[in-house]
């Protein structure tokens, strides 16, 4: 059978028209759905991977607060401590001292029965007074008598360190030591000043278990 050229032409397109639907049929549509499923679990894997973000950043978040609160805890633990430590507080006192060139005499702490003394110092006696503390865990204030030697300038600086061992700003507390409030400050002598500090420690037992840390020294 002869075709005409232009049959011919009409039936060319009609062959390249099948080929490109067989094409699209048999590979360009299923890669054209493969593509359809591939972005959709990728758009799942990116919505999973945002939720994932957020859970790590709350997470630090979370750590965040839970390492400053637990900052704090401690601060506040060491401002007001279970018990009175007294060596401990012997010990902060005198470095205290010698770091603005202060000698430390005594302290004595109300209701213990005794007193304490640094080693270049001289004995002195407790008030005897009672406490009235229940073992509670309300935080109760022990009374202590702080005696110390120097220069008016030396003392002054020991007397606002004492005084800066809790510092609170705002919502938080940086301690260094005891929380120490101090009521009276005594000076007598010249050229060489003694200075009788009278200040209150807190702890949350009672007052009264403080007297068992009470360390001795020598006179």
């Amino acid at each position: 059978m002869n075709l005409r050229p232009r049959d011919r032409v009409a039936l060319g397109i009609v062959l390249v028209a099948a080929l490109i639907g067989a094409f699209y049929l048999l590979a360009l549509k299923p890669e054209r759905g493969k593509a359809t499923s591939l972005d959709a679990a990728i758009a799942k894997q990116q919505a999973t991977l945002v939720q994932e973000q957020q859970s790590v950043a709350a997470g630090r978040q979370a750590q965040a607060t839970l390492r400053a609160e637990t900052a704090q805890w401690d601060a506040l633990r060491l401002a007001v401590p279970n018990q009175s430590n007294i060596p401990a507080l012997l010990d902060l006192l005198e470095r205290n001292a010698n770091a603005v060139h202060v000698n430390m005499q005594a302290i004595s702490l109300s209701g213990t029965g005794g007193s304490s003394t640094s080693s270049s110092s001289t004995t002195t006696t407790t008030t005897g007074q009672s406490s009235s503390a229940s073992g509670s865990s309300a935080a109760t204030g022990v009374p202590v008598q702080l005696t110390f030697a120097g220069g008016y300038a030396a003392l002054n600086k020991l007397v606002h360190r004492l005084d800066s061992l809790v510092v609170f700003s705002g919502n938080s507390v940086r301690a260094t030591g005891p929380l120490m409030t101090i009521s009276n400050v005594s000076l007598t002598g010249a050229p060489k000043l003694s200075v009788q500090l009278n200040a209150t420690i807190y702890q949350l037992s009672a007052a009264t278990s403080a007297a068992g840390g009470t360390t001795g020294g020598g006179s």
